[in-house]
């Protein structure tokens, strides 16, 4: 699998590196973790493609790991597993977009038709629902409306990924003007410019500023 990392957090070792060694038949970049924290230290340092996690793990559950993934990440693929179905647990992963939950103990033919509907769930189109129609294409980082592709610059796209990675939250002038340029000097004037010129390419109320911080793009 190209272009495909998985990420295995289990605090039992024999069973973590069960899993790795399965998995590794068909990815060739795999990480661990035997813990929520080292879990995700690992997705901030190597932002994998889908992770695997057990739930009930000491100091930082599985749970408590998605929740923080999906703060500014909506298109990993998560998978949980746990040794018993926890209603509580499940109620609190629902909102969080799983691909699957499992319960232990899991077969090796379970993990490869998870595994195998996450890479089907990656390899195709994905798109985020904007307000007033819009969508934006994640693999193709282009917005759409109406299926018709809205022509924007090399910057105007970049502002738009800078929003969306944290759709529905107001991201900092600063966080913009990072994503936007690697090495330039911060330039508020720059970013006005380039909010500017989006909104004329878009419907009125399309990004939102937050006053004297940054802007928001909301989903539906």
């Amino acid at each position: 699998m190209k272009n495909i990392s998985i990420l295995i957090v289990e605090d039992e070792i024999s069973l973590l590196n069960r899993f790795e060694k399965y998995v590794s038949l068909f990815c060739d970049t795999v990480y661990k973790a035997c813990n929520g924290l080292e879990g995700l230290r690992i997705y901030k340092e190597h932002n994998p493609s889908i992770v695997f996690t057990d739930i009930n793990m000491p100091h930082f559950s599985g749970v408590e790991l998605v929740e923080e993934i999906r703060k500014t990440d909506k298109n990993t693929q998560l998978i949980l597993f746990s040794a018993h179905t926890n209603t509580e647990d499940l109620l609190k992963v629902v909102p969080l977009n799983l691909v699957s939950y499992l319960v232990k103990p899991v077969k090796m033919e379970q993990l490869k038709q998870v595994l195998f509907q996450a890479v089907e769930n990656l390899t195709q189109d994905k798109y985020i629902k904007l307000i007033d129609d819009y969508k934006w294409n994640i693999d193709k980082k282009a917005l759409f409306l109406a299926n018709q592709k809205i022509e924007l610059s090399k910057n105007e796209n970049a502002f738009i990924n800078a929003l969306v990675l944290k759709i529905n939250q107001p991201v900092s002038y600063e966080d913009i003007h990072n994503h936007i340029y690697c090495t330039e000097q911060f330039s508020l004037d720059a970013l006005f410019t380039i909010a500017k010129r989006v909104r004329k390419k878009t419907t009125k109320g399309f990004i939102k500023s937050s006053f004297k911080y940054g802007y928001i793009l909301e989903s539906y």
